[in-house]
C-alpha cells in the first residue's frame, strides 16, 4: 500500500491544488458538453469562461489523476509539477495560435480564455516545483 510522505510539503500541495483546479473545469465541462467529435464536427461550450468539449475535459482528467498520485511523494510531485506546467504552457500557446489544435480534437473559438486558465494553473505547479528544487539546492549547499 502506498502512503503519502507526511507532512505534505508545498510541492505536494501544489500537485493536489493544481489538479483540483483542473478538475473544476473538467468535471462540469464533461457534463455540459460530452461531445467527442473531431475536425469540423468538433464543438465547444463555454464552461466557467473556457471552451470545453469531451476531449478537453478528458485531457484535464489526464493531468489531474496523475497529479493526485504524484502528490504521494515529494520527488514524484516535483517531477509531475514540472511536466504538468510544461504541458499546460505549451497548450496555452497552441490555444492562442489555433482554434482547432490537436488535429481538430479541440475547438477553441475563445482560445485566449483557455490560455489564461492554462497559464494560471501552470503557475501553481511551477511554484510547487520551484519551492522543492530551491529547497533541495539549499540543502546541498549546506552539506
Amino acid at each position: 500500500m502506498l502512503h503519502a510522505e507526511r507532512p505534505l510539503q508545498p510541492v505536494q500541495w501544489a500537485a493536489v491544488l493544481g489538479s483540483i483546479v483542473v478538475l473544476v473545469w473538467s468535471v462540469p465541462g464533461l457534463i455540459v458538453n460530452p461531445d467527442f467529435s473531431i475536425g469540423d464536427s468538433a464543438t465547444s461550450v463555454r464552461v466557467l469562461g473556457v471552451d470545453m468539449n469531451g476531449w478537453h475535459a478528458l485531457s484535464g482528467f489526464l493531468v489531474a489523476i496523475p497529479g493526485f498520485f504524484a502528490a504521494l511523494r515529494r520527488s514524484w510531485a516535483a517531477l509531475f509539477n514540472v511536466a504538468a506546467a510544461a504541458a499546460l504552457l505549451s497548450t496555452a500557446v497552441w490555444a492562442v495560435l489555433s482554434t482547432q489544435p490537436a488535429g481538430g480534437l479541440f475547438y477553441f473559438p475563445h482560445g485566449d480564455a483557455d490560455a489564461l486558465l492554462h497559464l494560471a494553473t501552470s503557475s501553481i505547479f511551477l511554484a510547487g516545483a520551484a519551492h522543492y528544487y530551491l529547497a533541495q539546492s539549499r540543502r546541498v549547499a549546506r552539506s
